[in-house]
């Protein structure tokens, strides 16, 4: 099957999957099901489940492989002058404005406005890791966005930027949180 002919029923199968949801939310609403659809779609474990199983039928993997090195990812976080524990994370002081960049690929979860984090973004990246970004000055991506590897996330201006990053369902503490940034944005 040719590339067009792929995309095309992967788009297919998009619609059809999202219709059925759709329909199944409605079904649900006026109570002719009793399965509640939303929380099994918007859960994070059938996320996972979801995006697994159409890894598996649609396969992102090329033929062809091109060898690269790995570049360094969003190293201006690693620049901060000063953190402290704050709510479930960590504020990081920065002196200039550092972009959020995205260190994998992932699906951003979580895009709004908390009390406790302000303006916020939450991705789940591809390794089981959820990092939530709080008091960020600008971002312009939607839920359930997928992101690529080094790309932009957010902005954040001078000052604070709430950081917190779970790992298999564990909140890190601030060792394993600044040995988790300097892993993944550190060539």
């Amino acid at each position: 099957m040719d590339e067009g002919m792929v995309k095309k029923w992967k788009w297919i199968t998009a619609f059809f999957l999202c219709i059925s949801v759709l329909t199944a939310g409605h079904l649900q609403e006026s109570g002719k099901i009793s399965v509640d659809v939303k929380k099994i779609v918007y859960s994070s474990e059938d996320l996972k489940f979801m995006r697994h199983v159409l890894r598996e039928i649609f396969g992102r993997e090329s033929k062809d492989k091109i060898a690269v090195s790995s570049e360094p990812i969003n190293q201006e976080l690693l620049t901060f002058v000063q953190v402290k524990p704050y709510y479930k994370g960590y504020l990081f002081t920065y002196d200039e404005a550092v972009p959020i960049i995205a260190v994998d690929h992932g699906l951003v979860v979580y895009t709004g406005y908390s009390k406790d984090t302000g303006k916020t973004i939450s991705v789940y990246y591809e390794d089981d890791t959820t990092v939530t970004y709080g008091n960020v000055d600008s971002f312009s991506l939607l839920p359930y966005t997928s992101i690529e590897r080094g790309s932009t996330i957010g902005k954040k201006e001078p000052g604070d930027l709430y950081i917190q990053v779970e790992k298999d369902g564990n909140i890190l503490n601030l060792e394993e949180t600044l040995s988790w940034m300097k892993e993944h944005m550190l060539p």
